[in-house]
């Protein structure tokens, strides 16, 4: 298997799905590694077929462009935001609505599902991380738990459930190393963009927008920092379900760009794959080295590298 490896060999051809007539902004594998949910400008999620790349449904699942799009850890539900100022929870079987959070201003843009599948966390334009309990019926608003000064681009629950990071324009990201803490780093770079937890919860990969990714480690120290060749925004960052390599989109606006792969253990980079165009999210196979990529350009491509 490449991941064991020290380097990968060169890159195989990708498999490209077609289909959306937006922009590709979220993309998530469903956790037994079957399917592929995409979200789209379009204001569609749309669920592919992870080994033939074939097109299963399509879901209107907002009235405007979705931003984001994840599955709960039993992959029972999915839960999508969007530029309507909801988040939505949905029924995986059978693509039902079972909840409709809406609360603050503007665009919601990234959504995030507790571990144990109890809550919801979404954040938006509007500067908040609200969390929403999903057992019963919600209240109006949600539970405000932090403020940023600017949008909240993205979200990440700690993989084993105790804590929540976010990162936000306003150039600070925030996190829970443990039960009751709040560590508060700025990577005085520029707006922050992307966040990732490793799988055993002990680093933290933040995307900024001018094509640098730190790595922190729980106490908020520098690990890494991390360049690749353009100077675009990094929207997309994500560990491999090893640990072992960290995917970086890195790219620049609606011009081909690459997805850096880093080693974890040395930080050096293992290989590079090219995208038609910016690339706006990055996810891996919940077990398998695959890696699927959305781009501005309406397309998602998947790269087996185990091939």
């Amino acid at each position: 298997m490449l991941l064991a490896g020290a380097s990968f060999g060169a890159p195989p051809e990708p498999l490209t799905l077609k289909g959306h007539t937006g922009w590709v902004g979220g993309v998530a594998f469903s956790p037994d590694g079957k399917t592929i949910a995409t979200a789209s400008a379009d204001h569609t999620v749309k669920f592919w077929d992870a080994a033939t790349g074939k097109e299963l449904a399509t879901l209107a699942a907002h009235d405007d462009i979705v931003t984001a799009v994840v599955y709960s850890k039993d992959g029972t539900q999915f839960a999508t935001a969007s530029f309507d100022g909801t988040a939505k929870v949905w029924t995986t079987a059978k693509r039902e609505l079972v909840h409709t959070f809406k609360g603050g201003r503007g665009a919601v843009l990234t959504v995030a599902f507790k571990p144990n599948g109890f809550a919801l966390a979404t954040g938006g334009i509007d500067g908040n991380v609200r969390v929403w309990e999903l057992a019963g019926k919600e209240k109006g608003g949600g539970q405000i738990r932090r403020t940023h000064s600017s949008w909240v681009n993205a979200l990440a629950y700690r993989p084993d459930g105790e804590g929540l990071a976010s990162v936000s324009s306003d150039n600070e990201v925030r996190f829970n190393p443990s039960i009751g803490k709040l560590v508060t780093v700025r990577p005085q770079i520029g707006e922050v963009r992307s966040v990732a937890f490793t799988p055993d919860s002990k680093l933290l990969a933040t995307g900024t927008r001018y094509g640098v990714t730190k790595v922190w480690d729980s106490d908020g120290h520098e690990v890494a920092s991390l360049k690749g060749k353009h100077t675009g925004d990094v929207w997309g960052a994500a560990f491999s379900s090893d640990g072992k390599t960290l995917a970086v989109g890195d790219g620049d606006w609606n011009k081909p760009s690459d997805i850096v792969l880093w080693d974890v253990a040395t930080w050096k980079e293992r290989a590079r794959l090219k995208h038609t165009n910016e690339v706006l999210c990055v996810a891996w196979h919940p077990t398998k080295p695959v890696l699927a990529v959305g781009a501005w350009d309406k397309t998602v491509k998947v790269w087996d590298l185990n091939e």
